[in-house]
């Protein structure tokens, strides 16, 4: 018998008009994000390669940087990994969940800043959920997606501890083994990797819930 995983489609791709446009809307909505972050962090750092060095530092811009890029691409009718649009899917909803539970609480921006920080951290996560829910068509996708969805926020924290070893700044808390230990922090990143584990699980269930629906 065949496994029905294996005739699942590889790419994702905006077939319509309106998927390109809603992709190059989402696309819009991160450029705005990103440059609106670029000017206020040169403002605070002093030059705008300044600003882009310290912002480099974090997965939620990273994760947008990602966004951008694929968004484009979808807006230019590319034909895309599905192993490469899942996982960031996942990274971006990730930087929703986990700034409005673990982080939103540890500062109160105001003016621009807020303005910077709802749309990388709440809008663009909306939007990529919604586009995906509206122009990607349900597959029923193997459950090792889910493990895929975990390689992105591990190489990420390996790459900002090995920047924070120079720099000294550990852009999170939860990355932080000058107050968490070397033991914290290895439960810190296990607990993260699993997190998105299971936010990979439940985008492959959701899926198949969704095929079944169609």
């Amino acid at each position: 018998m065949t496994d029905p995983t294996t005739d699942a489609p590889t790419h994702v791709l905006a077939a319509t008009l309106k998927a390109r446009a809603a992709a190059a809307i989402v696309a819009s909505c991160a450029a705005a994000g990103l440059l609106l972050r670029v000017h206020l962090a040169a403002s605070e750092h002093g030059s705008h390669l300044a600003g882009i060095a310290h912002l480099s530092q974090f997965f939620t811009i990273l994760s947008n940087v990602l966004v951008l890029l694929l968004m484009v691409a979808l807006a230019r009718g590319t034909r895309l990994p599905r192993s490469l649009f899942e996982p960031t899917l996942v990274a971006i909803v990730a930087v929703g969940l986990i700034y409005h539970v673990l982080l939103a609480h540890l500062w109160s921006p105001q003016g621009l800043s807020l303005v910077a920080d709802q749309t990388v951290h709440t809008v663009v996560p909306g939007l990529v959920l919604l586009w995906w829910a509206l122009f990607d068509p349900p597959v029923r996708a193997s459950w090792a997606t889910a493990w895929r969805c975990t390689v992105w926020p591990l190489v990420y924290c390996a790459y900002a501890l090995l920047r924070a070893e120079s720099s000294g700044f550990y852009p999170y808390p939860f990355l932080d083994p000058t107050h968490l230990g070397w033991g914290g922090l290895f439960v810190s990143v296990l607990g993260l990797s699993a997190a998105f584990l299971v936010l990979g699980l439940l985008l492959v269930a959701a899926g198949r819930l969704r095929l079944r629906l169609v």
